[in-house]
């Protein structure tokens, strides 16, 4: 049996989250009472406010503790950190709203539970923000540092070793690859130091703080034994899926004749009703912008810089292939001289490219137009990026399950995008993160998607 032993960093995460769900208790306190800001007609004894504030602490940490915010997870982004804490904070605020409405304790303010729930939710997340610098920070010193020992020798364990390296603030030191059959050589600079049938040996020897495999599905049948072993050690392991294989599906379980199995479930978007939520979300959200960027006015001077710059439209039209195949133009601010934009990728120090075309594809302002395709019903906020006709009948030969990223809508933004491939990156890498995208797909991913990329949209190395 694994006993679970909470980190240093959850247990200061545990005291701090008490001190910031205290100190937002008396802020909203004060500003619904004392501050002046509000009406107020009579002010409930503060001592009653004192005798609640214990059950206050006790619901908000258990709650959190509940959805996971005291869980190990190395490489969480802020984005996942606040979605993670902004789940925790309305469920306590509905618990507590209704424990006040049901045992009426007192005529207790509930202005207050929902001002606190608004200031938990940002000093929370800030202090988490500056908990995992500091995290991230120590392990680039060596500190804290977890030695792993990485199990296949394939193209999955080479993309998760690659990864592992450039991010040295996840904290793991790789000790070595047990490879599937290779006895020497190496992967990705790592050396192999045995195979898969010494497993339980390599252990003992090694004695890793973690394993983690990385297994093709060939290899799959002789997963079991190894995880057997694992069970009455105190070695974490984590299983990496195989992105490079067939199945992204998320799985439900089921009965046939007794017998339990799993079933692959429909894609999400394949159902009427969460097209139908798609698609207000993304109507109402684009309306909204273009309000707003016509107000600020963002969309008027990109206009006029676009036109400055050099003779031609403001805008450049192209085919593009959408839902089921259909044809639509797409549309984005001119970034290129008249008459010389192609299919081909643009490279740094493009000479097609004007002065402002350069500042607006560094900054993706030049897709900014696209929110008028959303509001018309040809893209999405959110999906795989759409490509040309001609690209699209070249990589569906070429490239395994391509023609799946055509059963939603293309996207102005999506989930390869976030996560680094955008431009001229590796196509087949860009294919399983949309993929994965549209079979896992929910609300909260598109806003979780779009977050990231309002935050990362300066900083992009890939954008010329």
């Amino acid at each position: 049996m694994k006993i679970r032993i909470l980190s240093i960093f959850a247990i200061i995460s545990f005291f701090l989250d008490g001190l910031m769900i205290t100190a937002s208790f008396v802020g909203a306190n004060w500003i619904r009472f004392h501050s002046g800001w509000i009406r107020v007609d009579s002010i409930t004894p503060y001592r009653h406010y004192g005798i609640f504030l214990t059950f206050f602490i006790l619901i908000y940490l258990a709650v959190f503790n509940y959805v996971g915010l005291y869980r190990s997870r190395r490489g969480i982004s802020g984005v996942d950190e606040l979605s993670k804490v902004l789940q925790a904070v309305l469920i306590a605020a509905i618990i507590l709203s209704a424990a006040t409405f049901l045992a009426k304790f007192f005529a207790f303010s509930r202005l207050v539970i929902f001002l606190s729930a608004f200031l938990i939710l940002w000093s929370v997340w800030l202090e988490r923000v500056v908990i995992r610098r500091v995290q991230v920070s120590l392990r680039r010193k060596g500190i804290g540092v977890t030695r792993v020992l990485i199990v296949g020798s394939g193209e999955t364990a080479g993309v998760l070793i690659q990864r592992l390296r450039q991010n040295p603030g996840l904290g793991y030191s790789i000790i070595g690859v047990i490879s599937e059959a290779k006895r020497t050589g190496e992967v990705e600079g790592f050396k192999i130091i045995g195979t898969l049938s010494n497993f339980s040996k390599i252990l003992k020897l090694q004695n890793p703080g973690e394993v983690i495999f990385a297994l093709p599905a060939t290899a799959h049948a002789r997963l079991i034994p190894m995880l057997v072993s694992l069970q009455n050690s105190q070695i974490k392991y984590k299983i990496v899926s195989d992105l490079f294989g067939l199945i992204t599906h998320p799985l439900e379980n089921d009965v046939l004749m007794d017998m339990p199995v799993f079933q692959m479930k429909e894609a999400p978007l394949n159902s009427w009703y969460n097209r139908v939520i798609k698609r207000i979300f993304d109507f109402s959200l684009s309306l909204l912008a273009v309000v707003v960027l016509t107000v600020i006015p963002v969309l008027p001077l990109l206009a006029l810089g676009v036109k400055i710059s050099s003779p031609g439209p403001v805008f450049f039209r192209q085919k593009r292939v959408g839902r089921d195949g259909k044809h639509f133009f797409m549309l984005k601010f001119r970034s290129m001289s008249e008459g010389t934009e192609t299919v081909a990728f643009t490279a740094k120090n493009d000479p097609r490219v004007t002065p402002m075309g350069s500042f607006i594809r560094k900054t993706s302002l030049d897709e900014l137009p696209q929110i008028f395709n959303v509001l018309l019903g040809n893209m999405s906020l959110v999906g795989p990026r759409p490509e040309v006709p001609g690209l699209v009948e070249k990589f569906e030969k070429e490239i395994p399950r391509y023609f799946e990223r055509h059963q939603v809508k293309s996207g102005i933004t999506g989930w390869a995008q976030v996560n680094g491939f955008r431009g001229n990156t590796s196509l087949h890498e860009r294919v399983k993160y949309d993929i994965y995208y549209i079979e896992n797909w929910n609300l909260g991913l598109d806003i979780k998607i779009i977050i990231r990329t309002v935050l990362d949209i300066l900083e992009h190395e890939h954008a010329y």
